[in-house]
């Protein structure tokens, strides 16, 4: 698995998987640190299947048995509160900088052969016709919740962050309606409150939006559309390069189909500094 790590394999392999061996896939991608030290018997308990489905689960990644993913996966385990240790996990000849331009150069090649253009027209149409778009994002993530909101508005496009959590995000959502849509930005792990909004969202029939990391992630949240971008490597320093290369394809979509009124609202705040 060089210059892999467990959770890329998995999620790789993720739609061959069988309905319990799924199970316990979303169970280790959404508590990746914790499941490295659970036992067969104890990731079962945890992900609602049995040990029989978690000794399958480590076959179908191509592992002999649990104990050879064991042995695997545990080369990755580092203590949550040393953030600094992940960096080993994409160092190349002991140079960090090089590796990490290295990976980026091969993220941005295979972003750019795929690039998910329906996705970009079907996102656009929904912003578009939606009376409000909330963006919704926790930790990290706010960054790119605060540039789409910054550009959504110059643009002529309603929309609310949302990067609170407890009272304060259901007391900001409080008002979705079916005829506005939520955008959730979720890198790199699902959170209690992304899973809250989406199941919010559902509840108010709103349209939900999701760009993450994973696609077992948006399944999980229940998205209507999605996009999925994938870093190489999987370190804490995180620069969301590629999410906000996404951004701006989705902003100059939304331009390309809503340039009247986009160009209106453009002239409009550029007159406020004139």
């Amino acid at each position: 698995m060089e210059h892999e790590t467990m959770k890329q394999r998995i999620k790789e392999n993720y739609d061959t998987l069988s309905s319990q061996e799924k199970k316990v896939a979303k169970f280790i991608i959404d508590n990746y640190q914790q499941s490295i030290l659970l036992s067969s018997s104890e990731l079962a308990q945890q992900s609602g299947v049995s040990n029989t489905a978690v000794i399958r689960f480590a076959k179908a990644l191509g592992f002999h048995g649990f104990l050879e993913y064991k042995r695997e996966i545990r080369k990755e385990y580092v203590p949550v509160q040393r953030v600094y240790a992940s960096l080993p996990l994409m160092d190349r000849d002991n140079d960090y900088v090089h590796s990490y331009f290295h990976n980026l150069n091969l993220d941005i090649q295979a972003f750019f052969q795929h690039l998910p253009l329906d996705i970009f027209t079907k996102m656009a149409e929904t912003i578009i016709h939606s009376r409000r778009v909330y963006l919704m994002g926790c930790g990290s993530d706010e960054v790119v919740v605060h540039f789409l909101k910054n550009y959504l508005n110059v643009m002529g496009i309603s929309c609310t962050a949302v990067t609170e959590e407890g009272l304060a995000l259901r007391e900001k959502m409080f008002l979705l309606s079916p005829e506005d849509c939520v955008f959730v930005v979720e890198f790199p792990t699902m959170t209690e409150s992304e899973r809250w909004v989406s199941r919010y969202a559902h509840r108010k029939q709103a349209t939900l939006l999701t760009l993450t990391d994973s696609e077992i992630t948006a399944k999980q949240l229940g998205a209507d559309l999605f996009a999925v971008i994938n870093e190489r490597a999987d370190n804490f320093f995180n620069s969301y390069v590629l999410p906000m290369a996404f951004c701006n394809g989705l902003l100059l979509r939304i331009f390309e189909l809503n340039q009247d009124r986009a160009t209106q609202a453009m002239k409009e705040y550029q007159s406020l500094f004139e």
